[in-house]
């Protein structure tokens, strides 16, 4: 039997913070399971911990992808909780020096990185900031319905047993114009998806924009 859940307090919505809003558009109920309940955008979403303030820093495509991949519309469906962000803003190597002394992994100048997880589940983002000028109009503030293929991709994940919270993400990384760039299903128990935003570099194949890779266990 689940606990009941109740508001406990209030708070803000770090969703609506990041995509522009502020003031009493952001205003958002706390909840007694940890959870935030946004007044505005009526999701609910899972609190950013200090590890991850860095997303605050990254450039406004970023942090729209962020705030949709944050928010869920259904009490009971799991979303992905952002653990941890880096960004080495402006490409200034002594602010990439600073976060490496104190334990910030994988900084690049001018470049960023964000992990999410649920469970046996997680998704990591990487970009590199000067790459986003080619990025579709509104990027991550208007999403789109998913095709037939892509519905179909997601109904074949429930099939190989990926959890809920990866599937709705997957979902809606399609529906903000994110496409396949390769899925490997061969290992025993790891399950491997990448996707793909923002073209490639002139006269290659190799993308560049905003990479995901999402995985789980089974």
């Amino acid at each position: 039997m689940q606990e009941p859940i109740f508001i406990s307090g209030s708070t803000v919505c770090p969703a609506c913070q990041m995509s522009g809003h502020d003031g009493d558009s952001c205003r958002a109920n706390q909840l007694s399971d940890g959870r935030i309940l946004c007044i505005n955008c009526g999701s609910y979403i899972e609190p950013i911990g200090a590890s991850a303030m860095a997303v605050y820093q990254m450039p406004f495509p970023v942090k729209c992808l962020t705030a949709a991949l944050m928010r869920e519309s259904e009490l009971h469906v799991p979303a992905l909780k952002l653990t941890m962000a880096a960004f080495g803003p402006d490409g200034s190597s002594t602010q990439a020096s600073a976060a490496c002394a104190q334990g910030t992994e994988g900084v690049i100048l001018n470049a960023g990185r964000l992990a999410f997880s649920h469970g046996l589940s997680s998704l990591e983002i990487r970009f590199q900031a000067d790459e986003l000028q080619d990025l579709p109009r509104a990027f991550g503030q208007k999403a789109r319905e998913l095709s037939e293929d892509e519905q179909q991709f997601l109904h074949n994940l429930r099939l190989h047993s990926c959890p809920k919270a990866l599937e709705s993400a997957i979902g809606k990384l399609f529906s903000l114009g994110f496409t396949m760039r390769h899925i490997d299903f061969s290992g025993a128990s790891m399950r491997r998806i990448a996707l793909h935003c923002g073209g490639n570099i002139a006269g290659t194949k190799v993308p560049k924009g905003i990479m995901v890779e999402a995985t789980y266990r089974v």
